[in-house]
């Protein structure tokens, strides 16, 4: 019987050397290290587990601690270090990630050693998407994340994404309605969101934000609505950032819409904005069949449905607001966005609890009067 090759089911490719066997019917190939002496062991084991199974028993990957350095493939990192940020980010987060990891990066470096890639590597990946720069730079946020992981797990010396910048992204600008545009939307908005959208202009609120906000966290005598949860696709949890867990100040036009929104509901949901079917609110579903429909039935211009929150912070700063109030107001941590974003809205501000809009831009309409 002709004796076996050290290395059968054995393949290198550039440094790493891979198992490869058939086994009922299909073809096994799993990276294994660049260690040949390690691979061999490897190797032995997952033959002992077909022969005993008809299968390797697990597709956990190999404990980085049976590799040395150079053999840790950057998807091995990836893999463990996905599992060990499943229990510290929100699901949403998490899919971002994968998404990010599945798509882009794990095809271009998921079989190179991780301890191989260096700066030009990562430039030259940048290079080759064709995506926005926003979105590079957010498919860079957990390549950072794994080479940090992979920099304090001491499996490489020096971590290659601090020297790589982002991108630089243009602003987008905005597109705030005026206070007569308020006026015109409120008219031909349905009735039966109109109290929901006068909330929006009036308070700054994220749509999550306001698609999670429960009666418990409106208080009418201390005239605020406490921010305290989020919904991010489906999942209800804590804002990112503590700067969002706000308390904001009901102007007068928010207090009488709340006021009817709660005689309308009668504490029958301990959610205080439902859609007509009494269920949550879906951003996609406000916006296509509520809010763009309004607004070309009041004969404005298109524009997202975030531009409810722009339109907030440049009406309270025409008003002449003070911009660290406006900024409380909306959740932001400092008031550089609010400076950058809106310095051609900041005039002559001096107050910092809303009398001044109420005083110098708020001007509801009339209703209609009905022919009878």
């Amino acid at each position: 019987m002709a004796k076996k090759h050290k290395n059968h089911h054995l393949k290198q490719r550039g440094d790493t050397w891979y198992f490869v066997t058939m086994t009922q019917g299909k073809r096994v190939r799993k990276a294994l290290s660049c260690s040949v002496a390690k691979s061999r062991k490897i190797r032995d084991q997952y033959l002992n587990e077909i022969a005993l199974f008809g299968e390797i028993q697990s597709d956990k990957p190999i404990p980085l601690s049976m590799k040395n350095n150079d053999g840790v493939l950057f998807g091995e990192v990836a893999e463990q270090w996905i599992k060990i940020s499943e229990k510290k980010v929100k699901s949403s987060t998490l899919k971002d990630y994968r998404g990010a990891m599945n798509h882009y990066i794990l095809p271009y470096f998921g079989n190179t050693p991780i301890s191989q890639i260096g700066f030009l590597d990562i430039e030259t990946f940048m290079a080759g998407l064709t995506c926005s720069a926003k979105r590079i730079n957010n498919v860079l946020v957990p390549m950072r994340s794994v080479m940090f992981f992979a920099l304090r797990a001491e499996l490489i010396e020096k971590n290659p994404m601090a020297l790589v910048k982002n991108l630089t992204v243009d602003k987008p600008d905005i597109y705030p309605l005026s206070m007569d545009e308020v006026n015109l939307f409120l008219e031909a908005v349905e009735p039966y969101y109109r109290n929901f959208f006068t909330v929006a202009f009036y308070t700054g609120m994220r749509f999550g934000e306001m698609a999670a906000l429960k009666w418990n966290n409106v208080s009418f005598k201390l005239g605020v609505i406490k921010v305290k949860e989020t919904r991010v696709r489906g999942e209800e949890g804590r804002p990112k950032t503590s700067g969002s867990v706000r308390d904001i100040k009901m102007l007068p036009p928010v207090i009488d819409a709340m006021k009817a929104l709660r005689h309308e509901a009668m504490f029958k949901s301990p959610y205080v904005f439902l859609n007509k079917n009494k269920n949550p609110l879906l951003p996609n579903s406000i916006n296509y069949h509520i809010w763009k429909p309004a607004l070309k039935k009041a004969g404005l211009k298109a524009r997202s449905l975030y531009q409810t929150r722009h339109t907030f912070a440049t009406l309270m700063l025409d008003g002449g607001e003070l911009p660290g109030w406006v900024q409380k107001m909306m959740g932001h941590e400092s008031l550089k966005m609010i400076l950058e974003k809106y310095y051609s809205h900041i005039q002559n501000y001096q107050r910092d609890d809303g009398s001044a809009f109420m005083e110098n831009v708020f001007s509801p309409r009339e209703p209609k009067q009905q022919v009878g």
